[in-house]
């Protein structure tokens, strides 16, 4: 393949993340007031914080997606911009509100409530032909909450295969919970980048190895992350399972994404499967260390001395 302006492109879902830590209060409704231990207003969106990482990675990253003219939209581009990414295909409008996320935090675990204005209204025309002509691979998140295009998600896909563009979906989680994943959607992706309960709940199966069998066939890499477990990758040559490093959790918000920013860092540089499946739950660990999707990022300086690399390889052609 010729070399391309960029190496990742995305859509964003622009989003920001309102993070309420709880503390040891449970919400009690019934017009009560309760204290809670602190809270934080950070970039939100899991292609926004994916695209972050990916740049602060060294990676050429790119995306297209829509946030409302108003102080959080403001915040979206500013943090984007200020991690590197590319935001000229991200369009602004008066006429929606960027989307926000509430996340009430306890621990290591949390609910999240989410306005989704800007991240619906995203559809076919906001992705430009010219990104995707430009661009190495795709990376597919949110695909529940872009229920604008949805519709027309094949099309593009299919468009970045005719291109050259390899493809990567991490679906996320469905707030409607019906996990509805249509298979001429799967003929076009590369990697399928699941956490272990979405896969189930995806794949309607009780049991890992078997959830990985549903999609297998159609998808070539099954990734799945496991949280403090670690994570697995699954080909029709085998699987390779790697351990999380036992790290201090601050919140979880956004792991998942930098997980994935992490693994195509190595699949986009041609290294062996357990070598990129090591640098993405590195990354997915590290973020974990500080509040909010992107807080405790990675550069790709401190991953190499994590993963106890110095070579960066080079990009496949």
């Amino acid at each position: 393949m010729e070399k391309r302006k960029y190496d990742v492109a995305t859509i964003f879902d622009a989003c920001v993340d309102l993070i309420v830590h709880l503390g040891n209060v449970t919400p009690d409704f019934g017009q009560k007031e309760q204290l809670v231990q602190d809270f934080g207003v950070y970039l939100g969106g899991s292609a926004c914080i994916f695209a972050s990482q990916c740049a602060k990675l060294g990676l050429s990253t790119a995306g297209a997606g829509l946030a409302g003219e108003d102080a959080f939209g403001k915040i979206v581009l500013d943090e984007l911009r200020g991690s590197g990414v590319d935001i000229s295909y991200l369009k602004t409008s008066s006429a929606c509100k960027t989307s926000v996320g509430v996340a009430l935090n306890k621990g290591n675990d949390r609910c999240t409530l989410t306005y989704s204005d800007s991240i619906r209204l995203v559809e076919k025309s906001m992705v430009p032909d010219g990104l995707l002509r430009q661009s190495r691979h795709l990376h597919i998140a949110s695909y529940y909450l872009l229920s604008g295009l949805r519709q027309d998600l094949c099309e593009i896909l299919k468009q970045a295969k005719q291109y050259g563009l390899t493809i990567s979906l991490d679906t996320n989680w469905d707030p409607e919970e019906r996990w509805e994943l249509p298979e001429e959607l799967l003929q076009y992706v590369d990697i399928l980048l699941p956490n272990e309960q979405e896969l189930l709940f995806l794949s309607g199966e009780k049991s890992l190895s078997r959830a990985i069998a549903r999609f297998l066939p159609a998808v070539p890499l099954i990734v799945v992350k496991m949280g403090a477990q670690g994570a697995a990758a699954a080909t029709k040559d085998g699987m390779e399972c790697i351990q999380a490093p036992a790290v201090p959790i601050a919140d979880t918000i956004g792991a998942g994404d930098s997980f994935d920013a992490g693994f195509l860092y190595g699949y986009l540089h041609g290294r062996p499967l357990r070598e990129y499946l090591g640098y993405a739950v590195e990354c997915g660990s590290a973020n974990v260390s500080a509040f909010g999707g992107c807080g405790g990022q990675l550069d790709l300086s401190r991953l190499l001395a994590k993963t106890k690399s110095q070579d960066k390889g080079e990009l496949k052609a």
